[in-house]
């Protein structure tokens, strides 16, 4: 290759989700509405700062606002909205079914209706799916079918809600005709905070309202706190060198250097090159150069703080050079405060995990677009809700990275055998191999500041037993003055250096990173023994996505571990 391959833009997407009724008065009316809806009033649903910030990008075209519609598909208001956002340049389709595929299908009653749901649902790369069993299945295990089909309809209404930004209800205005209703989700929109828009029509005419959380005036509670992060993304600077240097590397770790690389197709190599490599380079680029600021913050705190104090010893024991050690305290107090405001200031603790989520994803997804399996899509579990969030940047980056790669070309047969041993030895062995150092290199550091820690308590109880002792003592020995120096020295230095390495242990979570090693080991032996005995290409793929979910589910723990470990200058 020449140089290293260009990260073309993330655009920054306002996602739309539908609900309403399947009968609608004036369709013609209420897609004029809903198009005046999102040319006019979506933008105002923004707070003022972003509302500018939102403004500017459409302005400036960098990086573009695009939409996305998040929709079932159902017949009426689903596919109506649906429509109307894909007539704007670069709007995309997430199709969210509440059944099974062929459960789903016999709510449409009509051929013509059957077709235009499955044109749909052709233009959305990777439908979810809430339901993995039949409604047959299910009914016979004594479920009734129709409080199961009531059910999904509103599991689909809440999913809906929960990936949107903005909710449109093409809606009466009238109570749920039922569980799942569209006055139901409305109110559950209302709930969680989410903007929501009615629109209908009556006598030919638009009805367009807006409602906030509070129900008391229009929504203010949009930002744009994602805009501010891809614009960031994109805009990351580093040399042409240090990207070669970096994409170099890729190539060695991934089709060069493993034996078990050989063969794989050309195609899928040159896939991840141009459309995964340079993602993964501009993300983990992030990560390391904020990570090394949080850490940088972080060792600076502590060591300065201790140090701090030791000046304040040496200077109330050896008076004729207080100014300069006073004068040395002040100094690393200033510089303590600018570490941390520095840290502070470039969100450096949330950018690096943030960053580093990013990259993990990625670096999942170059295995799975290898192998020709598309990933599920990113969930959070209910524990984890408040260290990731399904709108975060690195989500919506990770879905636009994915999006654009050309249709996946699956594996059968020897290939998949071959793609089998590749995966094995290069994505589960190398994972192997980060988490068994890891678990190591946490062990031994952990252990070390415990060992330091320890050793400091009972030096500090001998300081503070012979200064008692001291004035026992024969009045003779008083006039050595450096003994009683020294231990007056301990006695306040010593605890404050013990702090602060329990400090640095607590800031770097050792003991916790160790355990966490410790288990995914266990686990990914387990799918490693696995994938040994794996010869089916279906049971290959599902064995690659549980794969992939143990990946994201790490990772999403790592970051509510990590998230809450500060920085404070205290």
């Amino acid at each position: 290759m020449s140089g290293p391959p260009i990260v073309e833009p993330i655009p920054y997407r306002i996602r739309i989700g539908v609900t309403g009724h399947r009968s609608l008065p004036d369709p013609e009316v209420v897609m004029a509405a809903i198009k005046l809806t999102i040319d006019t009033k979506i933008d105002e649903l923004f707070d003022p700062k972003s509302r500018e910030k939102v403004a500017r990008a459409r302005e400036t075209k960098s990086p573009e606002v695009l939409y996305s519609v998040v929709s079932p598909l159902a017949e009426g208001a689903d596919r109506l909205v649906a429509r109307a956002v894909l007539s704007y340049e670069g709007s995309r389709l997430q199709v969210v079914l509440p059944l099974k595929l062929e459960d789903y299908l016999e709510d449409f009653e009509t051929p013509q209706s059957r077709a235009e749901f499955q044109e749909l649902l052709s233009r959305c790369r990777m439908p979810v799916h809430l339901r993995r069993r039949s409604i047959a299945d299910e009914a016979r295990d004594g479920n009734d079918p129709g409080e199961l089909r009531r059910a999904a309809y509103e599991s689909v209404g809440h999913y809906v809600v929960n990936h949107c930004d903005v909710l449109l209800a093409l809606w009466d205005g009238k109570e749920s005709r039922g569980r799942g209703g569209t006055a139901e989700i409305v109110e559950f929109a209302k709930a969680q905070g989410r903007p929501v828009i009615r629109i209908w029509a009556e006598s030919g005419k638009p009805i367009i309202e807006t409602w906030s959380p509070d129900e008391k005036r229009p929504s203010d509670g949009l930002d744009a706190t994602a805009l501010d992060r891809v614009i960031e993304f994109n805009s990351r600077q580093a040399s042409e060198g240090l990207r070669a240097e970096y994409v170099a590397s890729l190539e060695r770790d991934y089709f060069e250097t493993p034996p078990s690389a050989v063969g794989l197709p050309e195609e899928a190599r040159n896939l991840v090159r141009v459309h995964l490599f340079p993602y993964y380079v501009q993300a983990s680029l992030g990560a390391k150069q904020y990570q090394r600021k949080f850490y940088a913050a972080g060792k600076a705190v502590y060591l300065l703080s201790a140090l701090s104090v030791a000046s304040v010893a040496f200077a109330v024991l050896v008076p004729q050079f207080s100014v300069f050690l006073y004068g040395a305290e002040l100094l690393m107090l200033v510089l303590m405060w600018w570490w941390v405001h520095r840290a502070l200031s470039q969100n450096a603790q949330e950018n690096w995990m943030e960053n580093r989520f990013l990259t993990e994803r990625i670096r999942s997804g170059i295995f799975l677009a290898i192998c020709g399996v598309d990933p599920s899509p990113i969930e959070v579990l209910p524990f984890m809700g408040h260290a990731h969030a399904v709108n975060d940047w690195m989500v919506r980056v990770f879905d636009e990275i994915w999006n654009r790669l050309p249709k996946l070309a699956w594996c059968d047969g020897a290939s998949c055998t071959q793609l089998n041993q590749y995966v094995s030895a290069v994505w589960l062995q190398g994972q192997l191999e980060f988490h068994k150092r890891k678990r190591d290199r946490e062990a031994r550091i952990g252990n070390l500041l415990v060992r330091i820690g320890k050793s400091l308590l009972p030096v500090t109880i001998f300081a503070a037993a012979f200064h008692v002792a001291w004035s026992f003592l024969p009045s003779k020995i008083h006039h050595w003055h450096w003994p009683h120096d020294v231990l007056t020295f301990i006695a306040i230095a010593f605890p404050a250096f013990g702090a602060s390495i329990a400090g640095m242990r607590a800031h770097r979570e050792y003991l916790r990173l160790e355990m966490r090693s410790r288990s995914m080991i266990h686990q990914l032996e387990y799918l490693n023994r696995r994938l040994a005995s794996t010869t089916d290409p279906k049971a290959f793929a599902m064995l690659l996505l549980q794969v992939d979910e143990l990946m994201l589910r790490e990772t999403q723990d790592w970051l509510m571990l990590m998230r809450y470990v500060e920085v404070e200058a205290s």
